[in-house]
C-alpha cells in the first residue's frame, strides 16, 4: 500500500476518524470519555468563571479598606504633569489632603489630624457619621458640607462639643455638624492614631494651614477597571510617592484576600485532580476498546502512522465537542452560583471575561495530551494476531504514568501559582496512590486463599478482586483518589474554613483604650468591676526611636528600601511583659527566664527581622525619654495581628524600662457588646483623658470578606462534588464491557442473578471501605499540613472521618457500582455466544 501525501494522507485520516467518531456515539465507547471531558471542562470552566468573578468582586470590595480600588501617596504634592497623565485615563479619582493641627474650642485646645478630601469622598465603601456622640449613625458618601466639619468621637469627648458647636482651624472656623464612627481608609495602627476632623478640599486654603514647611500627606484616591489601574500604576512617580493597593495599604486586609486566594485554589486544584483522574480511566477503557479495531485495520493493510493520525484527529474531534459542550454547561454554572452567592457579596459581581473560558480549554488540551493520548496512542502498537487471539502485548505502561504524573504537575503548578501549595496537594495524592496500591496487592494476598470458602456470592466477589489483580488494584487507587479529593473537601470546608473564621472570635476585642496613666490602672480596673465586665489586662507602653543597629548608627537614610524607611521615620511603640500570649508563636531563639528581670533582652516580631535585617543576638539602640538603652535580641515572633489583641514589634522584660520618667502610659482592650456602648460615655466621663477607640468596624470588615470568601468556596466545593461523583462513576464504568462478558458466561453456565449481584456487592464493598479507609487517613494527613505548612491554622484529626471515609466509601462505591451494572445483571447468555462485548 503505497503512502498518501501528506495532506491527503489527513484528510483521510480526518474522515475515517469522523466516520469513527459517529459510529462511537452510536456504540457508546466514546460516551464514558466524552463525559469526563464535559465534566473537567464544565467544572474548570464554572470554577474558572466564577472564581474570576468572585476575585475581581472582593477587590473591587476591598477596595473600601482604603476609599478606593488604589491609591498614590506622597509627602509632597504631586506634580502636575502626573495629574494630567491620571486624569487621561477613564478612572474615578478624589484628592485627599492630611496634616496635623491644633483645634480650638473655648479655651479648650486638642492637636488633631485634619483630613481635606474632595467631593466624591470616598470612592469605595462609604462614612458612618452620626449627629451627636453614640447617635445612630448612617452612611455618607461624601465629605462635609462647605464650612462644616465632622470630628471624631475623641474631639467630641476631649472638647465637649454639642451638636451645632464651633470649632477653630488655623484662620477659619467650622460648625461640627457629625460624629464620625468609622471611616473607610482609616488606618489600622490603633497607637498612632491621631483625633480625626474631616472637611471639604476647598476650606483648606483659607486655613492658612498648608505654608512652607508644612508636613502634608498628599494622596490621590483612585477607582475603576483593573486593565485602567494598571495603566496608571505604570505611570513614573516622583521620589517619596508610592502607589499602593488594599492588600499594601492595609496588612490585615491584605492577609485576609491572601488567605481566601489559598482557599479558593485548593477548590481549583480539587476540581483538577478529579478531571485528570476522570479522564485517565476513561481513556485507559477507550484504549483497550481500540485494540481489537486496530490488530483488523493492520490485516487489511493500514499503516501504523495512518491508524495513529487517526486516533489523534479522534481524540481531538471528541475534545473539540465536549469542549463547547462543557463550556456551556459551565458558562450556565457560574450564572447559578452567581445567582445563589448574590446575597453574601454586597458589590454586584463583574460581568464574566473570556480569560476563564481559554484556560477551560488549555486545561482540557493538557488533559487529552497528557492522559487520553497515551494509552489511545498504545492501541495502535497491537500486533495483527490479536485477531486470532487475545495478546495485549507491550501496554506502555510505565510510559503512560510518567506522561500523566508529568502532566498532573504540570496542571497543578500551573493552575494554583503556588508552588508549594501545589507540591503539597500533589505529595498528598501521589502518596495516597502509593499506599492504595501497596494495601490492594496485601488485600489480594489476603482474599486469595478466602475466595475458596463461604457463601457462593461471597467467594465470587472475593474470587473477582483476587483474581483480576492488576484491575482491583488500578480501580482501588482510582476510587481513593476520587474519595481522598471529596474528603479534603470536606474538610477543607468544615474545620479548616471554620478555624479560619475562629481566628477573630466573637469576643475579641472591639474596644482600645490608650494614654491611661499609671495612677489611673487601678481605678480603671475598679470600673469594669463596677459595670460587670471581665478586668481585661493592661500592657505598659514606652516610646522610643531606634538610633543605632550593632553600635552602628543608623537614621532613614541608613536604608534603601522605601517602605522600611517610612517604617523606621517615627517612634516605636514598647512594652515589657513577663509571658506572651497564644497570639505570638515563638519560631526562633528562646523567652527570657524569670530570674533575668532587669537584663536588657529584646523579643522583635518577625517584620523587624525582615526590615531591618538582624536576627538572634543583633543589639538595637533605642532612645527612650532622657537616656539610650541598647537591647539584644534574644527571641523572634510570628506575631497574629488580625487576633486584634494588643501586641508590639518590640518587647523587652520587665525592670528594663520601668523607670522611663514621664513616658510610660498603659493600654487595655476589652470586648463591649454594641447595646452596652453607653458605658463608654461614662468611661470617659470618670477618666477624660483616657482615649478609647472603637475598632468594631474594622474586625466587622475583615469578617465580611472572610464570610464572603467561606459562601463562595462553599459553591465551588460543591461543584467538585458533583466532578468527584462522576469520577467514582468513570472508575465503576472502566470494568463495564468485562462485566458484561464475565455476567453473561455465569449465566450461561447456570449461575442465578441472585448469587451475581451479591457478588458484584461484595467486591465493590470491600474495594470501597479500602479505598475510604486509605483516603480518610490521607485526607486527614494532608489537612494537617495544609493547615499548619500553608495556612497556618490549628487542626485536629476528626474521628469522624474514619467512618465518613470507610463507611461512607463502601456505601457510595456500591449505590454507583449498582446504579451502573444493574442492567448488565440481566445480560442473556447469547451475547457471549454472539462474541459481543
Amino acid at each position: 500500500m503505497a503512502r498518501p501525501a501528506s495532506s491527503a494522507g489527513v484528510m483521510t485520516a480526518l474522515r475515517f476518524a469522523w466516520r469513527r467518531l459517529r459510529r462511537g456515539w452510536r456504540s457508546g465507547e466514546l460516551l464514558i470519555l466524552a463525559l469526563a471531558l464535559v465534566v473537567s471542562v464544565a467544572a474548570a470552566s464554572a470554577v474558572g468563571l466564577f472564581g474570576d468573578r468572585v476575585r475581581r468582586a472582593v477587590q473591587t470590595q476591598s477596595g473600601d479598606a482604603i476609599g478606593a480600588d488604589a491609591l498614590i501617596s506622597s509627602r509632597e504634592a504631586l506634580p502636575a504633569a502626573l495629574l494630567e497623565q491620571l486624569a487621561a485615563l477613564p478612572l474615578r479619582r478624589a484628592a485627599v489632603s492630611e496634616l496635623a493641627s491644633v483645634v480650638l474650642s473655648g479655651e479648650d485646645t486638642l492637636l488633631v489630624s485634619v483630613k481635606a478630601a474632595e467631593s466624591g469622598y470616598p470612592l469605595r465603601g462609604a462614612l458612618r457619621v452620626a449627629d451627636q456622640p453614640y447617635g445612630t449613625a448612617r452612611e455618607r458618601r461624601d465629605r462635609p458640607p462647605s464650612g462644616e466639619a465632622w470630628a471624631d468621637l475623641r474631639v467630641w469627648q476631649e472638647l465637649r462639643l454639642q451638636p451645632g458647636a464651633t470649632i477653630q482651624l488655623g484662620q477659619s472656623s467650622f460648625r461640627v455638624s457629625g460624629v464620625i464612627e468609622y471611616e473607610p481608609d482609616r488606618g489600622s495602627g490603633f497607637t498612632d492614631l491621631a483625633p480625626r476632623v474631616l472637611i471639604g478640599a476647598e476650606d483648606l486654603p483659607a486655613t492658612g494651614l498648608v505654608s512652607v514647611g508644612s508636613r502634608v500627606q498628599y494622596t490621590q484616591l483612585l477607582a475603576g477597571e483593573p486593565g485602567d489601574l494598571a495603566k496608571a500604576e505604570a505611570l513614573p512617580l516622583p521620589q517619596g510617592a508610592r502607589y499602593l493597593k488594599p492588600d499594601t495599604a492595609r496588612p490585615e486586609v491584605g492577609r485576609a484576600l491572601s488567605r481566601a486566594g489559598q482557599f479558593l485554589d485548593i477548590a481549583v486544584l480539587a476540581a483538577i485532580l478529579l478531571a485528570a483522574a476522570a479522564v485517565a480511566l476513561s481513556a485507559r477503557q477507550h484504549g483497550q476498546a481500540q485494540r481489537d479495531e486496530v490488530a483488523l485495520l493492520k490485516c487489511l493493510g493500514a499503516s501504523s502512522r495512518l491508524i495513529g493520525i487517526t486516533l489523534l484527529l479522534q481524540l481531538l474531534l471528541l475534545g473539540l465537542i465536549a469542549g463547547i459542550v462543557g463550556a456551556a454547561i459551565g458558562y450556565a454554572g457560574q450564572a447559578v452560583l452567581a445567582v445563589l452567592i448574590g446575597q453574601l457579596v454586597d458589590t454586584p459581581l463583574p460581568p464574566p471575561s473570556i480569560q476563564p473560558l481559554l484556560t477551560a480549554g488549555a486545561l482540557e488540551l493538557m488533559l487529552l495530551l497528557g492522559f487520553a493520548l497515551p494509552p489511545v496512542l498504545q492501541a495502535r502498537k497491537v500486533a495483527p494476531i490479536r485477531v486470532f487471539q487475545r495478546d495485549d502485548g507491550n501496554t506502555g505502561g510505565a510510559l503512560i504514568a510518567g506522561v500523566a504524573v508529568a502532566a498532573t504537575v504540570g496542571l497543578l503548578w500551573w493552575q494554583a501559582g503556588d508552588a508549594r501549595l501545589a507540591l503539597w496537594v500533589l505529595g498528598g495524592t501521589l502518596a495516597t496512590c502509593a499506599v492504595l496500591a501497596l494495601f490492594a496487592l496485601l488485600l489480594v494476598a489476603v482474599l486469595t486463599p478466602l475466595r475458596r470458602a463461604g457463601h457462593t456470592a461471597l467467594r465470587f466477589g472475593l474470587g473477582n478482586v483476587a483474581r483480576r489483580r492488576g484491575a482491583s488494584v488500578a480501580q482501588v487507587v482510582a476510587l481513593g483518589v476520587a474519595l481522598l479529593a471529596l474528603l479534603l473537601l470536606a474538610v477543607v470546608q468544615n474545620d479548616l474554613l471554620d478555624a479560619w473564621k475562629q481566628r477573630i472570635p466573637k469576643d475579641a476585642p472591639n474596644q482600645f483604650l490608650i494614654n491611661i496613666q499609671p495612677a489611673q490602672v487601678a481605678p480603671l480596673q475598679a470600673f469594669f468591676a463596677r459595670n460587670g465586665i471581665a478586668a481585661p489586662p493592661t500592657w505598659p507602653m514606652a516610646r522610643g526611636r531606634l538610633i543605632a543597629v550593632d553600635g552602628k548608627a543608623v537614621t532613614a537614610e541608613s536604608f534603601d528600601d522605601p517602605e522600611t524607611r517610612r517604617w523606621i521615620n517615627r517612634e516605636f511603640n514598647m512594652s515589657w511583659i513577663d509571658r506572651f500570649g497564644d497570639d505570638n508563636e515563638l519560631i526562633e531563639g528562646r523567652y527570657w527566664a524569670p530570674e533575668s528581670k532587669g537584663v536588657p533582652e529584646l523579643s522583635v516580631d518577625d517584620y523587624v527581622v525582615e526590615r531591618l535585617k538582624v536576627g538572634i543576638g543583633s543589639k538595637l539602640t533605642l532612645a527612650i525619654a532622657d537616656r539610650e538603652v541598647e537591647m539584644t535580641i534574644t527571641s523572634i515572633r510570628k506575631v497574629k495581628w488580625e487576633s486584634f489583641k494588643p501586641n508590639f514589634f518590640l518587647v523587652t522584660q520587665p525592670g528594663v524600662l520601668d523607670d522611663a520618667s514621664g513616658t510610660v502610659q498603659y493600654l487595655t482592650a476589652f470586648h463591649l457588646p454594641r447595646e452596652r456602648r453607653a458605658v463608654l460615655r461614662e468611661l470617659i466621663g470618670e477618666f477624660p483623658n483616657v482615649t478609647a477607640i472603637d475598632i468594631e468596624a474594622t474586625m466587622n470588615q475583615v469578617r465580611g470578606i472572610v464570610d464572603r470568601i467561606v459562601g463562595a468556596v462553599q459553591f465551588l466545593f460543591a461543584f467538585a462534588l458533583a466532578a468527584g461523583a462522576c469520577v467514582l462513576l468513570a472508575a465503576i464504568e472502566s470494568t463495564r464491557a468485562e462485566r458484561v462478558r464475565e455476567t453473561a458466561l455465569l449465566r450461561t453456565l447456570g449461575a442465578r442473578r441472585r448469587t451475581i449481584a451479591l457478588g458484584l456487592v461484595t467486591e465493590y464493598a470491600v474495594l470501597g471501605l479500602l479505598a475510604g479507609l486509605v483516603a480518610a487517613a490521607a485526607a486527614q494527613i494532608t489537612a494537617l499540613v495544609l493547615a499548619r505548612q500553608v495556612f497556618d491554622l490549628p487542626y485536629q484529626a476528626s474521628p469522624l472521618l474514619w467512618l465518613l471515609g470507610g463507611g461512607g466509601g463502601a456505601l457510595l462505591v456500591v449505590a454507583l457500582g449498582w446504579w451502573s451494572l444493574r442492567r448488565v445483571l440481566d445480560t442473556p447468555p447469547r451475547v457471549v455466544l454472539a462474541g459481543g462485548r
